[in-house]
């Protein structure tokens, strides 16, 4: 596990607290890694009438697999850096989630490719040619 994606998320009563450093008008909304300490994560939303924030809670919604109600913005509202909130969520699954968030390959993440056994390796799509 990362020291500094340690660094980005801090229990606290009932939930955990995410440094983030959010980037507005992004080609894709994405966690992509580490900014100074913070969750670096991109929207593709604009910070325009706290549209990139929302669209950031909805991400780290998404990730961290709890309902977009647990999840509220503490300050940063019209700062790239900003404080959020996860509540009902623990520290180690918060790590956890957001590192299958960060690796699109990993197993469990909804971006990894399934891989069939009894396909061979050559035949991918599984039309036996």
């Amino acid at each position: 596990m990362s020291p500094d994606l340690r660094a980005a998320v801090r229990e606290v009563p009932g939930g955990v607290e995410l440094s983030v450093f959010c980037q507005p008008k992004a080609a894709r909304s994405a966690l992509i890694g580490m900014h100074g300490g913070a969750l670096k994560a991109k929207v593709k939303a604009p910070p325009v009438e706290g549209r990139a924030n929302r669209a950031l809670l909805d991400l780290l919604a998404g990730a961290l697999g709890v309902p977009r109600g647990r999840v509220t913005l503490v300050s940063g509202e019209q700062s790239r850096n900003k404080r959020v909130r996860v509540d009902g969520v623990d520290a180690e699954s918060a790590l956890a989630a957001i590192l299958v968030a960060l690796d699109p390959l990993a197993e469990g993440s909804r971006n990894a490719r399934q891989v069939d056994p009894k396909i061979p390796p050559d035949d991918l799509d599984g039309n036996g040619v």
